[in-house]
């Protein structure tokens, strides 16, 4: 079976859902993603392995989905297949080139594309450069591959998405169009970045009663391989609707790709617990829709040390930190560790400013995060990554209201807390866990450079 995890439902959807929800009179008897479990609403691809994850082959059913680490680290130029595609009930209207611009122009499209997206937040490490494909007519209508399941459902096959791909692909050869070698930028043979545009929208910007009829942006793998010539197959590809934005584009690269997951909970209360993970400040959760989706924001900074983005500090001791904002040209990670922390446990500390791609923020300041490699990223009770919010109000890992980040997350922020302990309602211990023995002490932020400082300290007996 394979792992299949979508782009979240957009804010105006949930925005809808949660009027919604008021209007019920349920708010004082359940939150509101227990509401939207009870009327049926989650993300279609929850439970599905291989969806919307990093998996890029089969694979067999494991334990707690553990936060996943990208085995290959990429750099370097990544070459993109787009393939448009329509229907004869459906049929493609926006001109190739406008793909051509929103994913793969340098410093021209408006609100920024995708390429210059993940040139700012790589440090013009990775370059996204590809071409567009289409229209090309389908076999079937576009009712053939949603059976009124948003093409999502794998049991459903032929009546899905992974059809609709592997028609794509087909019709794409049979046009005559090539597949070299340079789409396997991960050298495992296979297309690394087979993007699916289809006419019609996206089911994740719709309200469920008629969400079933469109297909729900994702990443999946195909039921059927396909031969594509040069030792190469077609075998995972990332889906999107014509009228996409950069947001869930580079989202959906961020698994297709780069092997990122979802960071935040895609079945709301299935599993009796609900949280939502790292909200509007991860490209891989809520902040894919940021700026209505046209400047989403950058990955958290634990997923840009995975690909070797940005450097990285690793703090043992006590010293002070003077903190840069990020820019497209420069940027730091610190690092935690300390001998109190388990294995593979420690702080990442990030300088986010309302610039550049993450001009949509809802606040400014620094962000700490915990990291718990051997932890999940369903549940809050032991997260592979956790923002520690500075307001101390749990908004992300305890959702009663639809808060997905604001501007008392960050330090100093609106709460203007200047300072962390290791013990509290926020702290920087884990849970169940040692006292860590690391206070952040006097955290300032200056508006006019915007860069940020703060003393580590490390409890006697514990230097890190």
């Amino acid at each position: 079976m394979f792992a299949l995890r979508c782009v979240p439902p957009s804010p105006e959807v949930m925005a809808i859902l949660f009027m919604e929800y008021r209007r019920s009179g349920k708010m004082k008897t359940m939150s509101f993603k227990k509401y939207l479990k009870s009327i049926g609403f989650t993300d279609p691809a929850a439970e599905i392995v291989g969806m919307d994850d990093a998996a890029r082959f089969r694979r067999g059913p494991a334990g707690p989905e553990l936060i996943e680490i990208p085995s290959h680290p990429v750099k370097g130029k990544l070459q993109v297949k787009v393939l448009l595609v329509d229907f004869p009930d459906r049929q493609g209207a926006l001109p190739p080139q406008h793909y051509e611009d929103m994913l793969f122009s340098n410093g021209k499209y408006p609100t920024g594309s995708m390429r210059d997206f993940y040139k700012e937040v790589s440090l013009s490490k990775v370059d996204v450069v590809g071409s567009v494909h289409g229209w090309l007519r389908m076999p079937n209508p576009y009712s053939y591959y949603t059976n009124n399941e948003s093409g999502m459902k794998g049991a459903s096959y032929p009546h899905n998405a992974q059809r609709m791909a592997e028609d794509a692909v087909n019709a794409a050869l049979q046009k005559g169009i090539g597949f070299g070698q340079d789409l396997d930028k991960l050298n495992q043979g296979i297309v690394t970045a087979l993007f699916i545009i289809h006419a019609g929208r996206g089911a994740e910007q719709l309200h469920p009663s008629v969400a079933g009829k469109e297909i729900w942006s994702h990443k999946w793998n195909l039921k059927n391989s396909v031969d594509v010539g040069n030792g190469l197959s077609a075998t995972i590809y990332l889906t999107v609707p014509h009228d996409c934005k950069v947001g869930v584009c580079a989202h959906e690269l961020g698994h297709l790709a780069f092997q990122w997951q979802d960071f935040y909970d895609p079945n709301y209360d299935d599993d009796g617990q609900e949280w939502d993970g790292s909200g509007v400040w991860d490209l891989m959760a809520g902040g894919s829709w940021n700026g209505d989706g046209a400047r989403p924001a950058h990955p958290a900074g634990l997923h840009k040390i995975q690909h070797g983005w940005v450097p990285i500090t690793t703090v043992a001791k006590s010293r002070s930190l003077t903190l840069k904002p990020y820019t497209a040209k420069s940027g730091r990670v610190y690092k935690i560790v300390s001998l109190s922390y388990g294995a593979k446990q420690y702080l990442i500390l990030e300088n986010r400013k309302r610039s550049g791609f993450d001009f949509n923020l809802p606040g400014e300041g620094l962000l700490i995060w915990r990291v718990d490699e051997k932890g999940e990223m369903e549940a809050p009770d032991r997260p592979g990554l956790l923002l520690i919010q500075a307001d101390g109000k749990h908004d992300l890992e305890q959702p009663k209201d639809w808060n997905e980040g604001d501007g008392g997350d960050p330090f100093p922020g609106k709460a203007r807390r200047k300072m962390l302990k290791d013990t509290g309602s926020i702290s920087t211990s884990f849970p169940n866990g040692k006292r860590s023995g690391v206070t952040l002490e006097n955290i300032v932020l200056d508006q006019a450079s915007g860069k940020i400082t703060l003393d580590v300290k490390f409890a006697a007996g514990n230097p890190g």
